[in-house]
């Protein structure tokens, strides 16, 4: 049995180790990480057709990792849903007020990933793919277009992690 850092007791994977007090199943099956592929590029493509309506694929990258972390690291602290949507908001707000104030300068994008590496390394809310969204913040260069790519990414990768735990909870009965 293994306690998470909640206090649950699970019994753990033979083959499970432990990260950050929680399960991580790097030798699970090879039909369940064939699902769990399939639900990445599935949550990836629907971000995809979602960022095309702004036709801003650059952003593409930070998006295709907090997938991949939603998907194959649910588990861990750095892929929870208050993560996600804590770091997601941080970066689309400070963006949105630095690029106001300052404009698409490398000033505003150093100061931007001071508050970011440090909200997620001085909170409970750690999402690193939230450094590379900010700094992506200032390749796509319309605050714009930023934001609402970034809002349609974050409401994919939530409602992909419902999904996901629905989808797990009903195969665990």
């Amino acid at each position: 049995m293994i306690t998470n850092g909640s206090g649950i007791r699970k019994q753990a994977h033979k083959n499970s180790r432990m990260v950050n007090g929680l399960k991580e199943d790097d030798d699970a099956p090879l039909p369940s990480k064939i699902k769990d592929y399939v639900a990445f590029l599935i949550i990836f493509a629907v971000i995809l057709s979602l960022i095309t309506i702004r036709g801003n694929y650059i952003l593409a990258p930070p998006y295709a990792v907090s997938a991949y972390l939603v998907v194959f690291q649910r588990n861990t602290k750095y892929a929870s849903r208050k993560s996600l949507a804590a770091t997601y908001l941080l970066v689309i707000i400070t963006s949105d007020i630095i690029h106001l104030a300052i404009g698409v300068a490398l000033e505003g994008l150093i100061l931007n990933v001071i508050i970011v590496s440090a909200f997620i390394t001085f909170t409970e809310f750690s999402h690193p793919p939230a450094i590379a969204l900010a700094i992506f913040s200032y390749i796509a260069g319309d605050p714009l277009d930023f934001t609402i790519s970034s809002l349609l990414a974050l409401a994919a990768l939530l409602a992909g992690y419902l999904i996901l735990d629905k989808f797990t909870a009903r195969n665990r009965k």
